[in-house]
């Protein structure tokens, strides 16, 4: 009887701890990826000069966000080469290794805010993104 009742208590704890994991962030609509793109793109440009600057983008393929950015980095005039995540194999260009990470903030204090995380070589560029207002978004932040 002990074991079953202590089973029953495993159970709904375990029950509980999975709806606690899920996070209540607004969705992003298709044009923000657009938006949040072009923005990225062209703080890029104005550090690094589309003509002269060879960007090796490893990325996840596939998402709506990664095809608008490699498109618009592309439309700045970068010559672009892509490694896919998994890949173990890195291209002999000599090209800036660029990586980015997209991502929802879920702390309560920071709900509805979206991260862009741009790893540019050894530097990193980010970036918060209001999900209700993409026109005013905060500063960039710059790393080495």
């Amino acid at each position: 009887m002990k074991s079953v009742l202590i089973a029953k208590g495993v159970g709904i704890l375990f029950l509980l701890s999975a709806c606690a994991d899920q996070t209540l962030v607004p969705p992003l609509p298709e044009s923000a990826f657009t938006t949040i793109a072009k923005d990225a793109s062209g703080q890029l440009a104005t550090l690094y000069p589309p003509a002269k600057t060879h960007l090796v983008l490893k990325a996840d393929a596939g998402t709506l966000f990664d095809n608008r950015f490699k498109s618009q980095l592309r439309h700045c005039g970068y010559a672009l080469d892509e490694i896919k995540e998994d890949a173990a194999t890195v291209p002999k260009s000599g090209g800036k290794q660029l990586s980015y990470v997209l991502d929802a903030l879920t702390n309560v204090a920071q709900y509805g805010y979206y991260r862009l995380t741009l790893n540019i070589g050894d530097e990193q560029l980010s970036r918060l993104y209001d999900a209700n207002n993409l026109r005013k978004p905060n500063y960039w932040s710059y790393r080495k």
